[in-house]
């Protein structure tokens, strides 16, 4: 039996991971949401080691990152509008195409000696608007293709994928960019985003009904977007925890590797055992999607997003401020794991309370608004730890409680 037919038939039989991963169109959208995330998150990586291999200066290679990454978050709610108007696979596709050439552009420029810090800057840029076509479009499309009752597992499959990703992207452009140059390493991170926008372009669009494009201003669309996210108590709630939330794991992104070099006292000692560090708590995020998937279902997402964020916020203080690599090392895999069942919860929950027609934006502005959290904690857990790890933990866990206490308090118990 198949998810699409499960939905049709109404019957309330769980499905199995397996059955979920070989429903109608899901393969090919996971494997386009994998090919897509490997090649954004090699790029960030070879292009700040192009930059610094090609121009010799830290400061070029900040604002490439800088031109990467803020454009598409700015843009974010007006690429929910553009994702109603062109449709969801056709603007995927068409971002994905866009990526793969821009990316091409950058590298044959870049062989041919032309390439100079403005033009790089522009061509990353041009990237940067059209990411989050694809960033909200994939999630987007998952509730098209499954029933209701298997949104938790057809999310825990995608957040899981994505949590090996994340670990493994770097890892892979480092790898490539000392084995065959930048250059090179640049064209494999396009050819990436060819192969997703050939995935995207396999799916079969007859179990896509709502991907019929609306006809609205796209800049009224976005405001619109904003302003459902804003009266909808679910969304609303939503976003005020998990940008809290965010900014619990943007203070982590600082105090980790602060924390880990004041014991060490060796660069290069900090920078092996930070990553192993975070490559152990991304794969206990792929366990803990995984583990989420099975257990939250309509009507748990609340209080399974409330009971993983407590359990978080012990895992930051005192498990980790115990003072040893090994208590360290704990909490963050306990950190990795009660995410994955946040992040399911959070996405399912947003899935079932939010009307279809309003998917593609709310999805998109959702995105832009969840991660405002990270940069002020970023900013608080480099303050904070110059002058106490134990405070800046202490700091990033009551964050955990006070997202946790939003997500009781702020979110309505049913839609």
């Amino acid at each position: 039996m198949t998810a699409s037919s499960a939905g049709e038939s109404g019957t309330a039989t769980p499905l199995s991971y397996w059955q979920v991963f070989t429903s109608r169109n899901v393969p090919q959208l996971l494997l386009a949401a994998s090919f897509s995330r490997l090649a954004g998150s090699m790029l960030l990586f070879a292009v700040v080691l192009y930059v610094i291999a090609e121009f010799g200066s830290a400061s070029i290679a900040g604002l490439g990152a800088f031109f990467l990454t803020l454009p598409g978050f700015l843009v974010s709610p007006v690429a929910g509008a553009v994702l109603d108007r062109l449709g969801v696979v056709r603007a995927v596709v068409l971002d994905t195409l866009s990526s793969a050439v821009l990316i091409s552009l950058v590298a044959v420029l870049s062989v041919l000696d032309t390439l100079r810090p403005p033009v790089l800057f522009a061509l990353l840029t041009l990237y940067s608007l059209t990411s989050p076509l694809t960033s909200g479009g994939i999630r987007t499309l998952f509730p098209r293709f499954v029933p209701e009752a298997a949104y938790d597992k057809a999310n825990a499959l995608d957040l899981s994928t994505f949590s090996v990703i994340d670990v493994v992207g770097p890892l892979i452009a480092g790898t490539l960019v000392a084995w065959i140059g930048p250059d090179p390493t640049l064209l494999c991170v396009a050819v990436m985003y060819a192969l997703a926008s050939a995935s995207i372009a396999l799916l079969r669009e007859s179990n896509a009904g709502a991907d019929a494009p609306v006809r609205q201003h796209l800049l009224r669309a976005a405001g619109e977007g904003i302003v459902h996210l804003v009266r909808n108590p679910t969304l609303r709630g939503l976003a005020v925890s998990y940008s809290v939330y965010q900014a619990a794991s943007g203070m982590l992104v600082v105090i980790v590797p602060v924390t880990v070099g004041r014991w060490l006292g060796d660069a290069d000692a900090t920078e092996r055992y930070v990553g192993v560090l975070w490559a152990g708590a991304g794969l206990a995020g792929a366990i803990g999607a995984l583990i989420a998937g099975k257990l939250v279902g309509a009507g748990r997402e609340r209080s399974s997003m409330v009971a993983a964020t407590l359990v978080g916020a012990v895992a930051i203080f005192p498990v980790s401020a115990l003072g040893s690599l090994v208590t360290l090392g704990a909490g963050l895999a306990l950190v990795g794991l009660t995410e994955g069942v946040v992040n399911v919860s959070l996405l399912s929950l947003r899935q079932r309370r939010t009307e279809p027609a309003w998917l593609g934006r709310i999805m998109t502005v959702s995105i832009s608004v969840n991660l405002m959290g990270f940069p002020v904690g970023t900013l608080l857990g480099g303050l904070v730890v110059s002058h106490s790890v134990t405070a800046a933990l202490a700091l990033a866990a009551a964050l955990a409680v006070g997202s946790a206490a939003f997500a009781r308090f702020l979110i309505p118990r049913e839609a």
